[in-house]
């Protein structure tokens, strides 16, 4: 997911939210007002609001601990992820 954010002051942003919300869009980021230095909301372009629902989030927690944990895998070749895979559903098969 993109980083890609900027702040907008909520005095700056009152009278010209829509040209916050077509910035956001048009540069693809994350707009966030802001009250005293505070992030207060975001404004998300609707591609991306998938990546900051729920569901994913949790997913995301899950393959970081994953990740800390050294639950991961390397392979020399596609080939090699392909197999595991494979295999991996084969066992999960009655």
């Amino acid at each position: 997911m993109s980083e890609n954010a900027f702040e907008v002051p909520l005095n700056e942003a009152d009278g010209h939210l829509p040209d916050v919300i077509n910035a956001a869009a048009q540069r693809h980021a994350i707009a966030y007002l802001t009250d005293q230095g505070r992030r207060v909301a975001a404004i998300v372009p609707s591609d991306e609001a998938w990546y900051w629902t729920s569901g994913w989030q949790s997913a995301e927690a899950e393959a970081d601990e994953d990740i800390r944990e050294g639950r991961t895998r390397s392979f020399a070749t596609m080939d090699d992820l392909f197999a595991e895979i494979d295999a991996v559903r084969a066992e999960d098969l009655p």
